[in-house]
């Protein structure tokens, strides 16, 4: 009986111990995460000629909007764009939208033009994502994510 209540009592301890570290530790990483962060940040602000250039090399944003939002532009002059296959859009498409699908968009790219609203829309969002992160990464500016794809195309 002494023997089991000495090897529950040390089971404790082990457990108790094993507990204790982590918060130790993230005590210590706590502590340490100001100083580093004071450490990096510049002391004075860099002259205006100096942050110009970096302005420059940031790239452009994906905007998402709804479909409220996107109809709206599309009336304003924006260019929707359809990224679904043929087949599905065969089974409709928002009015006056182009179907580029996102297999032939690389070949395709001379197609959308740099000077409009880029409205891109897929079934439920995810391709129109990659279309538009595509995009973007080829220099691109005004690309609108549609939020939910055709899926949250507004019944008529």
């Amino acid at each position: 009986m002494k023997k089991m209540i000495g090897l529950m009592f040390g089971v404790a301890l082990v457990v108790a111990g094993c507990n204790e570290t982590p918060k130790q530790e993230a005590a210590v990483v706590e502590q340490k995460a100001p100083a580093t962060v004071a450490a990096v940040a510049p002391a004075t602000p860099a002259p205006a000629a100096e942050t110009a250039p970096a302005a420059e090399s940031v790239k452009a944003t994906i905007t998402n909007i709804d479909w409220g939002k996107a109809l709206e532009m599309s009336k304003a002059g924006a260019v929707l764009i359809d990224v679904r296959t043929p087949a599905e859009v065969a089974e409709g498409m928002a009015p006056g939208a182009i179907n580029i699908p996102l297999q032939e968009i690389e070949q395709r790219l001379s197609e959308f033009p740099k000077d409009k609203d880029l409205l891109i829309y897929c079934r439920s969002g995810k391709r129109s994502m990659a279309a538009s992160n595509f995009l973007i990464e080829n220099g691109y500016e005004k690309v609108f994510n549609v939020v939910g794809g055709f899926l949250a195309f507004p019944k008529q």
